[in-house]
């Protein structure tokens, strides 16, 4: 009787054992490259069941929490680059456990660009300068072709009109990557404007008078002087007037007759008439 006793005590006891036991904890990291200003979540594998967790991360600085450090995963992210010790702690009943992870940070490039159009309405090109840092290797990405530029810099034609997205993404060595887009507008119109003041003086401010085009595939341009002799032409979406005859005499200062034909991409005719002021 008392042995039967005794031996179902052992088997509680045993029984209690076995389902007590102290946590155990090992973390795992989503990549093998981590990168500065990126959320990365590292997330854990345990057993025996623990109660509670406490993620700390050595060194601290530059280090943000994205997420509670309470609990089975942890989200972070890292200002940065340099090799951190990212520890979990989890616990039960019957005690606690704590495992270390050694991780590398990297720094993230900085994707940086300009974009500028070399005309108003269409065709028009635009002209991406690249200032980014920390990088090696660029894509440029268009919302309209699903072609790429590897260049530093770019240049792209754009003939129709419509809204536009330009993508680059910046990539480095250690594989980390960032990207930085620029949306724009192409006019759907054209239209031809005629500036009225120009000041040929060599101080590179308003120097040649220009037709302001838009969506213009063809014009012609004939300057007069206002005894009607005419002294500069051009037949040219992209010419102008410097100020002088087409025998290059520098024009004297007063008021000069401008006519101007043209026709747009959308088959609109133009023809415009009108006074320049020439100051020096």
């Amino acid at each position: 009787m008392f042995k039967k006793l005794f031996t179902s005590v052992l088997i509680v006891l045993a029984g209690n054992f076995i389902f007590a036991q102290v946590p155990s904890a090992a973390i795992v990291v989503p990549s093998s490259t981590i990168c500065t200003g990126q959320n990365i979540i590292f997330s854990s594998i345990t057993t025996n069941t623990p109660t509670s967790y406490n993620w700390t991360i050595s060194p601290a600085t530059g280090v943000s929490f994205i997420t509670g450090t309470n609990q089975s995963t942890v989200g972070i992210t890292f200002s940065y680059q340099g090799v951190y010790s990212v520890s979990l702690s989890v616990a039960n009943a019957s005690g606690s456990f704590v495992a270390t992870q050694s991780t590398t940070v990297s720094l993230s490039p900085r994707a940086s660009f300009s974009a500028s159009l070399t005309t108003a309405g269409f065709p028009n090109q635009l002209v991406l300068t690249n200032f980014s840092s920390n990088a090696s290797n660029y894509i440029w990405s268009y919302s309209e072709t699903p072609s790429v530029d590897n260049t530093t810099d770019a240049v792209h034609n754009y003939s129709a009109s419509g809204s536009y997205t330009v993508t680059l993404t910046a990539l480095n060595s250690n594989g980390c990557s960032d990207t930085s887009s620029y949306s724009l507008y192409i006019s759907d119109s054209s239209g031809v404007t005629l500036p009225n003041v120009f000041t040929p003086n060599g101080d590179d401010v308003n120097d040649v008078f220009k037709p302001i085009a838009r969506g213009i595939k063809s014009m012609t341009v004939n300057i007069y002087s206002r005894n009607g002799n005419l002294v500069a032409s051009w037949n040219t979406v992209n010419g102008h007037w410097d100020g002088r005859t087409t025998s290059g005499i520098a024009c004297e200062s007063g008021t000069y007759f401008c006519v101007v034909e043209a026709t747009g991409f959308d088959g609109k005719d133009y023809k415009l008439k009108g006074f320049i002021s020439l100051f020096k």
